[in-house]
C-alpha cells in the first residue's frame, strides 16, 4: 500500500513541530541566561520588584553585595529592593550593556555587565557595575550570587 501525498506532508509537518520544540525546549545556556536578563529589564521597566526577583534562587543562599554591604537570602534581598526603589521614577528605565555570559559548566555561570538607570526628577540617572553567579536548578538558571557597584 502506497501512502498518500497528505499522510506523507502530515507526517512531515509533524517531523517539522517536533524538531523545534526540541531545539527551543534545548536551547543553549547562553540563550537561556540572556533570556532570564531580558526578563528581568522588562519587568523591572514595568515597575515590578517581585517579578524582577524571579530570575533570583529563593533559598537563604542568596547573596546580593551592593554598597559595601551584603545582603543574604531571598526575603531580604526582595525587601532591599522594596525599600530602595519605591516608586516608578525611583526605579526609572533599566538597561544592561556589555554583557559578557561565561557558561563554566552545566551548574554554573557568570555574568558581567553594566546597568543604567535612566531616571528623572529627584533620583537622576544612575550606572554601575555587575556579576552575578547563576546556578542551573530544576527551575531554570537561577541568580546566587549578585555582586553590583555603583559606578561614578
Amino acid at each position: 500500500m502506497k501512502p498518500s501525498t497528505t499522510s506523507i506532508t502530515a507526517l512531515l509537518v509533524l517531523l517539522s513541530l517536533t524538531a523545534t520544540a526540541f531545539s527551543s525546549s534545548h536551547s543553549t545556556p547562553e540563550k537561556a541566561i540572556r533570556s532570564i536578563l531580558d526578563k528581568q529589564v522588562a519587568e523591572w521597566n514595568r515597575g515590578d520588584i517581585p517579578a524582577f526577583m524571579e530570575t533570583y534562587i529563593k533559598t537563604e543562599e542568596l547573596r546580593f553585595s551592593s554598597g559595601g554591604t551584603v545582603q543574604r537570602g531571598y526575603q531580604e534581598t526582595l525587601a532591599r529592593y522594596l525599600r530602595r526603589y519605591p516608586t516608578p521614577e525611583a526605579m526609572g528605565h533599566l538597561e544592561f550593556v556589555d554583557l559578557e555570559i561565561l557558561v563554566l559548566s552545566k551548574e554554573w555561570a557568570q555574568v558581567h555587565g553594566r546597568y543604567q538607570l535612566k531616571r528623572t526628577g529627584e533620583y537622576g540617572d544612575a550606572t554601575g557595575l555587575f556579576t552575578l553567579l547563576l546556578k542551573n536548578t530544576k527551575d531554570g538558571w537561577k541568580i546566587l550570587h549578585d555582586h553590583t557597584s555603583a559606578g561614578d
